[in-house]
């Protein structure tokens, strides 16, 4: 799906605040940022083919073999190379809905697609297993205990752990080395643009078992990641991951804003685990339910204000993804909502 997804800031003006990302402003990248000023020069040159000096940088990081990790231009990138390596296998979808590009990817490549009515996939599945953990865009966590659970009952099926939100929740998450190590048929997928709000430079890695990776590989085009991402991909790994944002910080701002929405009427706030949540939306206008896509218009024409409009990960309700930003931005979205939900609320 090229269209539909957060962050189309590029569709609007006057936009004062972006919550439709689910890359918080409360990261400061002004180290990073300076770094790649300061080596704006390797645009002048092609890059490595293959990444694989950064490869072997992040598998030394997460004490991986090298063939054990493999460089991408993103995270979107590594879901089609995995969809296109296991093109005609079955693959499988979580109940709650999930990140569109998992199906998306999956339909290309001609994998017959099934979501599951339960987390628990048949006794003899064979295939992929999406999962996107913390889930987007629920903000969900499975359990660590269910998903080795899952693991281990189903050796056949691949799943494919979409880690790319991993920063961003203080629930336990499996360890890629321990994992790998003790489960064969695991596949991570990492991302760089979120944890460090770089998401115009596409960077992201896959890890998994030396096998999967070459196969992956075959299918990589060269110089499929740019100079720059690689540069910031250097400089990440150099400084030891270096943390640009404060956490507590983050989701202390998730807290308040939550309870702030929750309390206004015609307003739903869904469980999270992650710095993003759902608003599911009970406004009437002359007798009509004000769809999502409706609302995220108000919202960016009449206050300035970007929203996630959830419509096409397959709500029925109208529902909108809130990813928290600075504080001074939660107050402007606090009161457009409040205006909004005082207006529309009781119009029923």
């Amino acid at each position: 799906m090229t269209d539909g997804h957060g962050d189309d800031l590029y569709r609007y003006t006057g936009i004062k605040a972006n919550f439709s990302s689910n890359v918080t402003s409360l990261t400061d990248p002004t180290p990073l940022r300076r770094y790649l000023a300061e080596h704006i020069d390797c645009i002048g040159s092609y890059p490595e083919p293959r990444a694989q000096s950064l490869g072997k940088a992040l598998a030394d990081h997460h004490g991986l073999a090298e063939g054990e990790l493999l460089v991408t231009s993103g995270a979107t990138e590594a879901i089609y190379l995995v969809a296109q390596a296991h093109r005609g296998a079955r693959a499988y979808l979580p109940p709650s809905p999930t990140f569109s590009e998992y199906a998306d990817a999956s339909q290309l490549y001609g994998l017959e697609l099934e979501r599951l009515q339960r987390l628990e996939p048949p006794e003899d599945a064979k295939g992929i297993y999406w999962l996107c953990n913390p889930n987007n865009p629920t903000g969900e966590v499975y359990p660590l205990e269910r998903l080795e659970q899952l693991f281990a009952a189903h050796p056949a099926l691949l799943f494919v752990l979409d880690s790319s939100y991993s920063y961003f929740t203080e629930a336990a998450l499996p360890d890629p080395r321990a994992i790998l190590a003790r489960y064969p048929n695991v596949l991570f997928i990492a991302s760089l643009t979120k944890r460090f709000a770089m998401p115009g430079l596409r960077l992201g890695y896959l890890m998994g078992q030396t096998e999967e990776i070459a196969a992956l590989a075959r299918y990589r085009q060269p110089w499929g990641v740019g100079a720059m991402a690689l540069q910031a991909g250097q400089w990440i790994v150099g400084e030891g991951f270096p943390k640009l944002l404060d956490r507590d910080m983050l989701w202390s701002e998730t807290a308040r804003l939550r309870s702030a929405l929750a309390a206004l009427p015609g307003l739903r706030v869904g469980e999270t685990a992650t710095h993003f949540f759902l608003l599911e939306l009970e406004l009437w206008d002359e007798g009509r339910l004000l769809s999502a896509p409706e609302l995220k218009e108000r919202l960016a024409l009449d206050y300035g204000l970007l929203v996630r409009d959830c419509t096409n990960f397959g709500y029925q309700r109208p529902t909108l993804r809130i990813a928290t930003q600075r504080p001074e931005q939660s107050e402007l979205l606090i009161a457009a909502l409040s205006e909004l939900s005082a207006r529309y609320a009781l119009a029923r």
